[in-house]
Formats: C-alpha cells, sequence, structure tokens
C-alpha cells in the first residue's frame, strides 16, 4: 500500500516538474544582443481602417475646406463621427473597400497597402494646385488588435500609439494562462486584402527578429490550449480520482483479507 502510493506521488512530481518547464518562456534565450525586426516600424493601412485627415496651410481659410468638422460642415460619404475628438477637427474617414479614401477637390486617393507617410506625400502633391504649403496629419483612430483564447483577458485592445509587438498585446491581455500553448501562437493577419496564418512560438529568441514581431492594425492573435487543459477537460481526468480511490480501497479489502 505505501509502495503503491509512494509511485503514485513520484509520477505526479515528474509531470508537475516538467509542466512547470512549459510555463517558462525563451527557454533558450542566454545572454545575448537580439536586433529587432523592423525597428522602424509603419502599419499599413487596410481596407475599414478609419483614418484622421487634417488639412493646414498658410491660407487657413482654403485649408478648411478639406477638413470636416464636428462642428458646422456634415459629413462626406464614407466619414464616420470619432466622439473621442474635440471639437472643430476633422472626421475619420473610412479606407473604402476599393481601398481609396476621398477628399473634396481632390476626389479619391488610394490608400491600401501605403504607410501614413506615403499617404501623406500622396495628398500633399494632390493639394498642390489648392494650397500653399500644406501640411498633412494622418493618424489612425481604430488601430487594434485582437487576443483570443488561452489568456486572462481575452478581448479587442485598442493601441494608441499605432505600435504594439506580440508580447505587449499578450501583457495588454493580461498574460498566458498556465494552460497556454507557449510553443503555438496563431497570429492572423491582412495583407492586401487577403488574410494569411503565421505560427510564432515564445520559447525563441527568433520572434525578436521575426517579421511578425509588431502587429497590424485588426491582427488576431489565438492562444491555443495546451495538453494540460485538453487533459484535465478529457474524460480520463474526471474518472481517474474515482479510479485511484476504487483501486485505494480494494488494496484495503485486500489486505484485510490476507491478514
Amino acid at each position: 500500500m505505501i509502495r503503491f502510493f509512494a509511485i503514485i506521488s513520484f509520477l505526479f512530481l515528474c509531470a508537475s516538474c516538467g509542466f512547470n518547464k512549459q510555463l517558462a518562456y525563451f527557454k533558450s534565450t542566454t545572454d545575448t544582443c537580439i536586433t529587432v525586426s523592423q525597428k522602424d516600424f509603419e502599419p499599413i493601412i487596410q481596407t475599414g481602417d478609419i483614418l484622421y485627415v487634417g488639412v493646414n496651410s498658410l491660407d487657413p481659410v482654403s485649408s478648411a475646406l478639406f477638413n470636416f468638422s464636428t462642428t458646422g460642415t456634415s459629413a462626406a460619404p464614407g466619414m464616420q463621427t470619432a466622439n473621442t475628438l474635440p471639437a472643430n477637427t476633422t472626421l475619420g474617414i473610412l479606407v473604402n473597400n476599393d481601398g481609396s479614401i476621398e477628399l473634396p477637390k481632390i476626389g479619391k486617393i488610394s490608400a491600401r497597402g501605403k504607410t501614413k507617410d506615403q499617404l501623406r506625400n500622396a495628398l500633399l502633391v494632390a493639394l498642390q494646385p489648392y494650397l500653399k504649403e500644406p501640411v498633412v496629419t494622418i493618424r489612425f483612430m481604430n488601430y487594434r488588435v485582437t487576443v483570443l483564447g488561452e489568456v486572462n483577458r481575452p478581448g479587442t485592445l485598442s493601441i494608441l500609439n499605432e505600435r504594439v509587438s506580440v508580447l505587449e498585446a499578450l501583457g495588454l491581455a493580461g498574460d498566458l494562462t498556465m494552460y497556454g500553448n507557449r510553443n503555438n501562437i496563431l497570429l492572423i493577419h491582412e495583407n492586401k486584402g487577403v488574410k494569411e496564418t503565421k505560427r510564432l512560438t515564445l520559447n525563441d529568441y527568433s520572434l525578436f527578429s521575426s517579421p511578425y514581431y509588431y502587429l497590424q492594425s485588426n491582427d488576431v492573435l489565438y492562444v491555443e490550449p495546451n495538453k494540460a487543459k485538453a487533459y484535465i477537460s478529457s474524460p480520463v481526468a474526471v474518472l481517474l480520482p474515482a479510479f485511484t480511490t476504487s483501486i485505494s480501497l480494494l488494496v484495503l479489502v485486500v489486505n484485510s483479507f490476507l491478514k
């Protein structure tokens, strides 16, 4: 009887040690310098993004024609009101299904696949006939990523600084639970209207040099459950306590008859 429980305890101890090792991040990382991928990361504009576009110049009156204010001028087609913006600022401009935005006089400008700087340069060229020394400000109004699965606070995260890494997003979601698979995190990413998937691992420092280390707007991270979660959800985990109890009772009965 004592030997039986000693064996069971030893097996549980070994399983516990192995499971604890699975919870650590970057187990293969040693003291070193790692170059982070895309140090000057710029998010790419995608269909469905909402952009703040502010136009200014030496002639404020002329500039006002290109700005849709929260007071006075109503929004043009494709424009969405942002309640968080202060008065007298440009409303959000929706990137249409064809990947373009539309401004008065200028008309449609291709935006999808561009960075903010690239779109800004395109707008500056288009504004030259109408404004003297125009200045264009562009910001994402709906930069967000979604974290699902085995994290403590799954959901959609709004990112104010327009730049978030995989680790930062997981941190904002409350970190992985003890049942999250550190070796197999699924990233769902949109590239020019096409959904792509990529598997990431938190147990290798190569993540830092990955082109997917920084997330684009509307990216989705899904943390899969590990084998421990699959086990506790299985019928075996439910039946095992009853089985071990039955074995213990059987051993006691047998011992009592043998005495």
